[in-house]
């Protein structure tokens, strides 16, 4: 009798459990042909008053064969509100689908709003899920929606182009800053390091942009713009390149280096008798990729000494100007903390006492291996 009783209950177990799943909604899931793929966020200051943000999405369109495709690739929309989210979904009203923000990649926040609380603006992006935290976040100069609207013609279906700038699949260039979205909030919360943007800058018909210029953003500071050079040699110092080009004249000769191998150590020593002082060690190794009159290989060592002194003159002139503008994008202070044991005002102590009076003695060494492939 026992037996039936428990097969009993088992059946009605499983009736139980089949009714049920017939009584949900489903699922959170929507097919593919009911997603919109957004590849670009872009954040600008809003013209109408009352509103603080205008926020632009990149959207890519559904296509058959991306070979065959002659129409139109990307959709635009534009909606100014007084919070992203507000205006994320209020844009939700003007499309037929659900947003899928799985593929964005790129996030630019509008040259007008450097002044403004950046942690705010890009506060939606870390709290919500379906936002990666590997983004690239980059500057958008005029404003952010010119760079989404530019297409390049070099832009083809599936290779966009805001990706192939930071992704170093595509370009491959010392003059390019990329920044993560978890690694620009680390560092704009972290003492003793700034985060340094890209600025993505477009011509007037919005048909060609270029990524060679950088900016400091430290708290309480005004944002610190670089230079190509600048920039160039910042890369050279965070140790964050594969190839970089050094552009050396020396009298009536001027030769471009290709560097294809390069390395960055230093360490921060402090004496009461010396003052602190940061000992820099740089080594670059590469080969005479063009000069302007012929050169004889036994030159190679005279060249190559010549060429890193003029780097540790770009190198230095970058640190004074750091050091001028009080911003730290390099990290020097987060490697003091590291490498001192823990007291009160440890940081205050580094940024009154040690930042302001810090020198650095950096030595460049440059080894070409060859004049290339010809001699």
């Amino acid at each position: 009798m026992s037996i039936w009783i428990r097969k009993a209950k088992l059946v009605l177990f499983a009736l139980i459990l089949v009714g049920s799943s017939l009584l949900q909604t489903g699922c959170g899931f929507k097919d593919i042909d009911k997603r919109l793929f957004v590849l670009g966020i872009g954040v600008d200051q809003a013209k109408s008053k009352g509103n603080r943000y205008k926020v632009t999405l990149k959207l890519a369109l559904p296509s058959g064969s991306l070979k065959e495709s002659t129409g139109e690739m990307y959709s635009y929309l534009t909606k100014e509100s007084t919070k992203i989210a507000d205006a994320i979904r209020q844009l939700k009203t003007q499309v037929d689908k659900e947003f899928d923000f799985g593929h964005l990649k790129t996030i630019v926040i509008g040259k007008e709003l450097l002044k403004s609380d950046l942690s705010e603006i890009t506060d939606i992006f870390l709290r919500r899920r379906d936002f990666q935290r590997i983004s690239w976040v980059a500057i958008g100069e005029p404003t952010a929606e010119k760079v989404l609207k530019t297409e390049p013609k070099s832009e083809m279906p599936a290779s966009v182009a805001l990706f192939n700038f930071f992704a170093e699949t595509g370009v491959e260039s010392p003059y390019i800053v990329n920044t993560y979205l978890f690694d620009f909030r680390r560092k704009m919360m972290e003492h003793g390091i700034d985060p340094v943007l890209a600025i993505m800058k477009v011509d007037k018909k919005r048909t060609k942009m270029m990524v060679n210029h950088s900016v400091v953003l430290a708290k309480d500071k005004e944002p610190l713009e670089l230079n190509p050079r600048q920039t160039k040699v910042f890369n050279i110092l965070r140790n964050n390149l594969k190839k970089a080009e050094l552009i050396i004249k020396k009298e009536d000769l001027e030769y471009i280096i290709s560097i294809d191998s390069l390395k960055t150590n230093y360490k921060i020593l402090t004496s009461a008798s010396s003052g602190p002082v940061i000992k820099m060690n740089v080594d670059l190794v590469g080969i005479i990729e063009e000069s302007d009159h012929y050169i004889n290989s036994k030159r190679l060592t005279e060249l190559g000494d010549y060429a890193g002194k003029e780097v540790e003159k770009w190198i230095q002139d970058l640190f004074l100007h750091f050091q001028e503008k009080k911003v730290d994008p390099l990290g020097f202070g987060l490697r003091y903390k590291a490498t001192r044991l823990h007291k009160k005002n440890l940081f205050t102590e580094w940024e009154q006492e040690v930042y302001p009076n810090l020198k650095l003695d950096v030595t460049v060494n440059v080894g070409i291996k060859s004049t290339g492939v010809i001699e």
